[in-house]
């Protein structure tokens, strides 16, 4: 449990933190007004991070990703997110966060080095990449290399937008050093560490999943990159780059039930998060319920006796709204103890599954097979872990739906199931499907974008204000470069869409 003195030492530093790192990144800079970081201990912005961190993503999680992705459907609106009606002011959230938590992990690396604290600086290392990668994969073209302020001195007020595939060759940089940091020999103050509570070995192994889960996020990108051989030498050398080996240790914060150390949406009524808010899509009932998915019920709450879904992307008057349609499962997911994950060993299992797929890694379709059912198993552990009600989900259970879902060494099996296990973790299922194009998912006629399920964000409309010249290259880039503009129909870098254009 958290005491009070620890409430008013967060509040103090997430002041002090904001008033540092503001909303966009060329406002990202020292105030020479303000006390200098060097009198915080990096330690203590571990645990604004950690905090500010859960809270965002699991607001990008519910808010925005299940319906882009198809987990939910929310009200009848016209401006409902899953016809695509997608205000710049709620995009420009995602980027605004990501660039201040950044900024944060940033300072917090700048301090870890003063002080000579390995440990500290290999964590902000590896929560920079987390919040820089997601920037870059919701937005493409970003801020980076003059992203935190200054640059040898030099105060940069108007960064440059750096090239995507630049980003992620210097994100790989960052994930290989921050591996060699970690050291479980050398001092860490464990007590502002809300995820692993002080255990190295177990920020080692994020660091290294998180480098897979990026490396994979470039196989379409795989000449340029080789990403296949990185991915070959980090499964073949657990001792170097050891990996999530079990859900033990997932990325994972569990809250209590005391604030500030609590569930974002703890405060929320079941009316207000899902009964008459987030209702259950379509796809995700059909794909769970058909093979009888034990998670089912512990994702969505039943309604009216049936498990029904609402459609995606319909007009309102075609729009399912009796009481029938399930919902979001407040007791599981919104609860003040309810936990929030930011990668999983399920990933990782099914990140070597694709692997052994695409024939990058040794082992063949048995193993292949053996990673695709290790992957829901681990994912149906999780989440019967988590699950207040204590569903008891047998063997038997278990074995039924893995028969009715078997391994069928295609793409398409393998993202299937990886989306399932994806549910509630922040923007992963939408990057995802805009690298694979799976599942396959019904584009409803009300949808807007041309009825095409977004492929970026778009820039925030302040930034053509405050860094107006670099705003006009970036979006010259797109025009030259991706045959498209600053609209969520061009895609990102990586994206299958990219390839399919042609785009280099």
């Amino acid at each position: 449990m958290k005491t009070i003195k620890n409430y008013l030492l967060l509040i103090g530093l997430c002041l002090i933190v904001g008033s540092s790192c503001t909303s966009n990144f060329e406002e990202i800079n020292k105030n020479p007004n303000q006390p200098e970081y060097g009198e915080i201990n990096p330690a203590n912005l571990l645990q604004v991070l950690t905090m500010n961190a859960s809270d965002r993503w699991l607001i990008h999680t519910y808010t925005l990703n299940g319906e882009l992705i198809q987990y939910t459907v929310s009200g009848t609106s016209n401006n409902a997110y899953h016809r695509f009606v997608i205000p710049n002011t709620t995009t420009a959230g995602s980027w605004n966060w990501y660039a201040r938590m950044a900024a944060t992990a940033d300072e917090m690396e700048r301090l870890a080095i003063k002080r000579g604290d390995v440990n500290c600086e290999a964590i902000a290392i590896t929560l920079k990449v987390m919040f820089m990668s997601n920037l870059t994969d919701c937005f493409g073209d970003v801020p980076y290399s003059e992203a935190f302020g200054n640059i040898n001195g030099t105060k940069i007020n108007k960064p440059k937008f750096d090239k995507q595939r630049d980003i992620y060759e210097k994100l790989y940089e960052q994930l290989e050093y921050a591996n060699t940091l970690y050291n479980t020999d050398a001092a860490f103050d464990s007590s502002r560490d809300l995820l692993y509570n002080g255990d190295i070995s177990k920020w080692r192994k994020f660091n290294n999943s998180l480098y897979l889960r990026l490396l994979m996020r470039l196989s379409n990108r795989d000449k340029e990159f080789a990403v296949s051989k990185k991915i070959q030498e980090i499964y073949l050398n657990r001792t170097k780059y050891p990996v999530f080996e079990s859900n033990d240790d997932n990325a994972t914060l569990h809250f209590d039930e005391v604030e500030p150390f609590v569930n974002y949406y703890g405060s929320y009524t079941q009316a207000a998060f899902g009964s008459s808010s987030r209702k259950a899509c379509a796809t995700m009932i059909k794909m769970m319920l058909g093979p009888g998915d034990p998670r089912l019920p512990i994702y969505y709450t039943q309604s009216g006796g049936a498990w029904e879904g609402r459609v995606s992307g319909l007009p309102n008057a075609e729009l399912e709204t009796e009481g029938k349609i399930a919902y979001l499962n407040y007791e599981t997911l919104g609860r003040y103890q309810s936990p929030v994950s930011f990668m999983k060993y399920d990933e990782v299992m099914f990140i070597f599954c694709e692997a052994i797929w695409r024939g990058w890694i040794p082992g063949g379709e048995t193993l292949g097979e053996q990673y695709y059912l290790d992957g829901i198993k681990s994912s149906i552990a999780y989440w019967s872990s988590i699950d207040p009600a204590g569903t008891d989900i047998t063997e038997l259970t278990i074995n039924r739906f893995l028969n009715k879902s078997p391994y069928s060494h295609e793409l398409e099996t393998i993202m299937n199931q990886k989306y399932i296990a994806l549910f509630w973790t922040g923007y992963e299922a939408w990057h995802e499907y805009r690298r694979t194009g799976f599942p396959s998912l019904p584009i409803g006629a009300a949808t807007s974008n041309d009825h095409i399920l977004p492929r970026r964000f778009c820039y925030p409309d302040n930034t053509s204000i405050t860094n107006p010249d670099n705003y006009a290259e970036a979006c010259a880039r797109l025009q030259k470069d991706y045959y498209g503009g600053d609209d969520m129909k061009t895609p990102v870098w990586w994206g299958k869409n990219a390839i399919e254009r042609g785009i280099e």
